[in-house]
């Protein structure tokens, strides 16, 4: 049984126990404060009104968080807009407070399983067999034990996967130059090949994700990820291209901290030929400054190899800071990003350069299966030597801009919809070009 199958089955069961376990919880809490919106948000969450009542709980957060009522039906309010980390968290506070509180103890068990933390999820489920629950309640964990039990040996991971097919359209597939001849001043007029100049193409795609995980606690664990994108285009001269991904990390938290770490591999082919090698690690940290806001570091050491244009082998440093914050049912992260590059090759020390940049993504949860995202990147850096054919330090800027809009029909299927717009702006005409893209596809998660 797949785990999209079990959450599937359980969740009317779910939704029916928490409503009714909330009236016994919210009859022993006798804190007075702000009494009113707590009555009108454990209201809109009886009545399922799911946006409205994580919209309030989010309004309410800054001068509630703490308060064992609130934290509880903040999480419920999570829970049902899909936020299961920050029910997790919310609910972790309320069982501090109320340590002997089984409603508060099943709903983070529930969320637990939810997220496939399903070692966390058992141990709180043990601990509520040892206690006395009614029939329902009762007989809930035990339907939670043993489909715990039937998907997995605790010691043995799980998996999280998903598929995608998806059709579209590239205006400049290879990044090519709306030129056909070019100047170059050591050799004149030069025309450029197909392949070098601006080609329009429909195409074909198929992505695939494998994450595996190994949860040490319900804070830690160690994982694995392969992925896999192919490219098929209309046009001859466009090249198919096939990029891969392997993955293996480990994340934790200690104290208010996040920590992970993982090394990578990333293969490119082209046209089904070996074109470069990606590889390296990466390390993050980061730290809650606010009821709604996070701040972090990632730092990146990588590798480019190229199969064929060795001259062009490089090593990257990156550095990215970001600031995340949640507001009602929208999620939002700034970065801000310094990285070199270094050519392996003294003679080739032209491509080699300093880079800084900026991004924002914001993510907007409409209803319970419309979801949108919209990510904006703009990326700078001046070369270190003049190029040896055109006599000019190359200076180039890089813009981006994504949208994606996605409709869930169930857990397992959604339809999303993409246009992205890329421009890179160069002193050097070979460097520039416009790229836009649209694509619809459909994916699976089992």
């Amino acid at each position: 049984m797949t785990y999209t199958h079990i959450r599937r089955s359980v969740v009317c069961w779910l939704t029916l126990f928490t409503l009714c376990s909330s009236i016994t919880l919210f009859s022993s809490m006798t804190i007075a404060s702000t009494t009113a919106d707590l009555d009108k948000l454990e209201a809109l969450i009886q009545q399922q009104n799911q946006s409205a009542a994580w919209q309030l709980a989010s309004e309410l957060m800054p001068e509630q968080e703490g308060d064992p009522r609130f934290d509880y039906l903040f999480a419920l309010a999570a829970r049902g807009s899909g936020h299961l980390h920050q029910a997790v968290f919310a609910l972790e506070r309320a069982l501090l407070s109320r340590p002997q509180s089984s409603d508060i103890r099943l709903a983070l068990a529930v969320s637990y399983f939810d997220l496939g933390n399903l070692p966390a999820a058992e141990r709180e489920f043990q601990l509520l067999t040892k206690t006395s629950l009614p029939d329902r309640a009762a007989s809930l964990v035990q339907g939670y034990l043993q489909r715990i039990e039937k998907l997995r040996n605790p010691e043995q991971g799980y998996w999280q996967n998903w598929l995608q097919l998806g059709a579209g359209r590239d205006s400049n597939p290879n990044s090519g130059v709306d030129e056909e001849f070019l100047f170059i001043p050591l050799l004149g007029q030069v025309r450029l090949f197909e392949q070098s100049q601006e080609r329009d193409s429909s195409f074909s795609e198929l992505q695939a994700q494998l994450n595996w995980i190994l949860p040490q606690d319900q804070h830690s664990a160690f994982y694995l990820s392969a992925g896999l994108l192919h490219s098929e285009y209309a046009e001859d001269v466009v090249f198919s291209r096939t990029y891969a991904s392997a993955t293996a990390g480990y994340q934790t938290r200690w104290q208010d901290y996040r920590l992970s770490g993982e090394v990578f591999y990333r293969p490119i082919q082209l046209d089904g030929n070996s074109y470069l090698d990606y590889k390296g690690l990466k390390t993050t940290i980061s730290h809650p400054i606010g009821v709604n806001l996070e701040l972090g570091l990632d730092l990146t050491y990588a590798r480019q190899s190229y199969d064929e244009l060795t001259a062009l082998d490089k090593s990257q440093l990156l550095a990215e800071g970001w600031l995340s914050s949640r507001f009602g049912m929208a999620e939002h992260k700034v970065h801000l990003r310094w990285g070199t590059e270094n050519s392996q090759q003294n003679r080739t020390n032209f491509n080699s350069r300093g880079y800084l940049g900026v991004g924002y993504r914001w993510q907007q949860l409409f209803s319970d299966h419309w979801t949108s995202n919209l990510s904006l990147d703009y990326l700078s850096g001046e070369y270190d030597q003049p190029h040896p054919l055109f006599g000019e330090v190359r200076d180039d800027s890089y813009r981006r801009a994504e949208l994606e809009v996605s409709y869930r029909f169930n857990p397992q299927w959604r339809v999303l919809a993409t246009i992205s717009h890329m421009r890179n702006d160069s002193n050097i005409v070979i460097y520039q070009y416009r790229r836009t893209r649209a694509m619809l596809g459909v994916r699976y998660a089992f």
